[in-house]
């Protein structure tokens, strides 16, 4: 009844006083209407919510900690790789005859420091940049 005018809604009193199909009709209406209002909405106690959150949070901490585990694991065995390389290949002498023949180049203005700390920079450079990912993925929201 809030949606009507008030002309409209005395005509409508006016007739439902006078007709008694519609009296009944209007009164059924209004007792569906004050049933309904009537009705309250469950909800679920705070307790519940707070234990899905938990599980929630759980499986993703577990999920994170899954992740860095394999990369890890996979960064140890990189250096497993690397170091029965090396022994295996015999790579020093590798990166002695690499920095032999690049101090051999004629360039200018460059001395053996700074080819050494070029090569040292790009080793420096792979390996934070590995421990800056793992830390991304460790402190990655969501995921």
């Amino acid at each position: 009844m809030e949606e009507i005018s008030q002309d409209e809604k005395e005509f409508i009193l006016k007739h439902t006083n006078e007709c008694e199909s519609c009296r009944k009709f209007y009164n059924a209406i209004i007792n569906f209407e004050n049933s309904i209002k009537s009705i309250k909405v469950l909800k679920a106690p705070k307790e519940i919510d707070d234990i899905l959150i938990r599980r929630i949070q759980t499986d993703k901490i577990r999920h994170q900690m899954l992740i860095l585990f394999f990369i890890s694991i996979m960064f140890v065995m990189s250096l497993i790789i690397v170091f029965v390389l090396i022994q295996k290949l015999n790579v020093i002498l590798l990166i002695l005859k690499i920095y032999t023949l690049i101090s051999s180049l004629k360039l200018p203005k460059i001395n053996d420091f700074q080819v050494i700390a070029s090569l040292l920079s790009i080793l420096i450079f792979s390996i934070i940049s590995e421990f800056i990912i793992m830390r991304n993925l460790k402190f990655q929201k969501g995921g």
